[in-house]
């Protein structure tokens, strides 16, 4: 099944109104003796501007076999940025593309996972992108969804809300809600300093009951000694790990950490290079659980199997990968909106391309359909079609 042609076609939407607001603002540490930053809810009413239309690129792919597939290249508010960006892609890349045989995933994988480097790719999402889209034409071609050829661990996986950094008070309305809602456990990411953080992980263990899954997410706030003290009083209320508690450079000080705890410290969200990266922190101990950060479908399941050669789960990444593998017990859902600045653009394209993985009665359900699953309005996107590069 080879790929015969490249094509990224941009879309126009009806006049919507740009808006952002920000997630977080920096601040001083509170109660560090030695300055330190970290961050806050951020307060204000963010960016509104008059209606106008918005712009959507997808790439589409279509091969020998009369099987197809396409997928999100990317959103803006101008259409000839959109255009030269889907330029740009098609001279570098249709030329790699075409003519491959589009199963021949783990090739292609690794020509992309070379030219982050020899292009000097500012981003690696069109290289995932093009992962995910070759395991949809596999699982179209197969009949079968794609946690299926990955190797079919379940078809559905527990969920947990997990919350952002707001104050006290909302983080137990939202621990109360994730239990009201069904969800199996809840994570906070609260950044009030030791002694706040700690007295909240145990006002909301005290809420939700004894037999609810709690994380808490410091977002690299503490110093080691800090982190020892706050997962000290964490394995006494019974969480099931802390996540990202250090700067993840420290390699030295969260081996000293995970030494101390035998609560599970979870690494390696913000350090680029999976699959491979990780290797280091897992032979020098420093971490228990590893953040999935792989490059597509394919480089997701490298690490998570990488992280099960070493007793040790790797959580996240995309649901049939989630499903597909047995060393990762939960799906985080967002208790929160999207926040990018893009966030209106994709919200008026979303109909055209949804994914049908679902959250039910505290779960993450697998979809069932050949391929990735996800419904595309075929007729949509050929209506609001302005060109095709």
């Amino acid at each position: 099944m080879r790929i015969l042609a490249v094509q990224i076609q941009i879309l126009e939407s009806e006049p919507i109104e740009p808006e952002w607001r920000p997630l977080r603002r920096m601040q001083e540490y509170p109660g560090s003796r030695k300055v330190r930053f970290t961050h806050r809810p951020y307060e204000g009413p963010g960016i509104k501007l008059p209606a106008r239309p918005g712009y959507a690129a997808f790439l589409r792919l279509q091969t020998s076999e009369n099987l197809e597939t396409i997928g999100l290249f990317g959103v803006s508010w101008g259409r000839e940025h959109l255009e030269w960006e889907a330029r740009v892609f098609k001279a570098q890349w249709e030329s790699e593309l075409t003519g491959q045989d589009a199963l021949n995933r783990e090739y292609v994988w690794h020509k992309m996972w070379m030219a982050r480097r020899y292009f000097h790719m500012p981003s690696t999402a069109p290289l995932a992108l093009i992962d995910e889209l070759l395991w949809d034409l596999a699982g179209a071609r197969a009949g079968l969804p794609v946690y299926k050829l990955l190797g079919g661990f379940r078809d559905r996986v527990p969920a947990y809300l997990t919350e952002t950094a707001v104050p006290f008070e909302e983080c137990l309305k939202s621990a109360e809600r994730a239990r009201k809602e069904g969800f199996q456990g809840f994570k906070d990411h609260s950044i009030l300093g030791v002694r706040q953080n700690i007295e909240l992980a145990r006002q909301i263990r005290l809420l939700v009951g004894d037999d609810f899954a709690l994380m808490h997410d410091p977002v690299q706030q503490y110093t080691v000694e800090e982190a020892i003290q706050v997962g000290r009083a964490l394995q006494e209320t019974g969480y099931l790990w802390m996540e990202e508690p250090l700067q993840e450079h420290d390699m030295a000080g969260l081996k000293r950490l995970c030494d101390a705890l035998d609560l599970p410290i979870l690494v390696l969200e913000s350090v680029a290079g999976a699959p491979y990266m990780p290797v280091p922190y897992v032979v020098a101990g420093a971490g228990d659980i590893l953040r999935q950060t792989g490059l597509g479908i394919t480089g997701q399941l490298k690490l998570a199997n990488l992280a099960e050669s070493f007793g040790m789960n790797c959580h996240g990444g995309n649901p049939h990968v989630v499903a597909a593998i047995r060393n990762d017990d939960w799906w985080e859902v967002a208790a929160w909106p999207p926040t990018g600045p893009d966030r209106a653009l994709r919200h008026a394209f979303a109909g055209l391309l949804r994914d049908t993985h679902r959250i039910e009665k505290g779960y993450m359900y697998v979809p069932q359909t050949p391929g990735l699953g996800r419904e595309v309005d075929w007729r949509g996107i050929s209506d609001r079609t302005v060109a095709v590069i």
